[in-house]
């Protein structure tokens, strides 16, 4: 949808590719390997001329869900230890590393290449999203047919939905139907 918000620098690369699936509507952006490499590609994380295998993309799609079960917590949902053994797993494959930039700053970087090593830019960009300020405002819609992951701009950091104007609105309308039924 196009009315969500969005984050920037690395925590909008972690939104972005949490939200490479519409859950609710579709599409799945991340249907084939093709279009895991063309994704992974624009973004920077893969080099041109890789090989991406129908494992790899379901590696990927197993990465996407254990970050989305990551953000999660933020709306008081569970970190699951599946989702925490497909993160380290993911970084261990990359065999990711501390690095110094010319600049001076730390990094981790993947020393593996191909989407071993794009994965690990992913679980990379989590772990400098986590250390940002504004990690807590990337959320999940609290919608469970939903479940976007939505940069929360309130001032009090208490957005529930993606948008008001969709699962909010049909949220609320549910429990208005149910306290009808019940002759609350």
């Amino acid at each position: 949808m196009a009315d969500r918000d969005s984050a920037t620098g690395v925590l909008g690369l972690v939104q972005a590719y949490v939200n490479s699936v519409d859950l609710q509507d579709g599409p799945e952006e991340l249907s084939d390997p093709n279009t895991l490499g063309a994704w992974l590609l624009a973004r920077g994380l893969l080099e041109p001329g890789q090989t991406v295998t129908e494992g790899d993309l379901k590696h990927a799609i197993a990465v996407r869900e254990a970050i989305r079960g990551l953000i999660g917590a933020h709306s008081g949902g569970k970190v699951y230890p599946l989702d925490i053994a497909i993160l380290n797993e993911a970084a261990t494959a990359s065999r990711l590393r501390a690095r110094f930039g010319a600049d001076g700053k730390a990094r981790l970087e993947p020393e593996a290449g191909g989407v071993a090593g794009a994965m690990g830019r992913v679980v990379a960009a989590v772990f400098a999203a986590m250390a940002e300020e504004d990690w807590g405002r990337l959320k999940l819609c609290d919608s469970q047919t939903c479940r976007w992951a939505f940069y929360d701009l309130s001032r009090n950091h208490s957005s529930r939905w993606c948008t008001m104007a969709s699962c909010g609105n049909r949220q609320k309308a549910r429990r208005f139907r149910e306290r009808a039924k019940s002759g609350v």
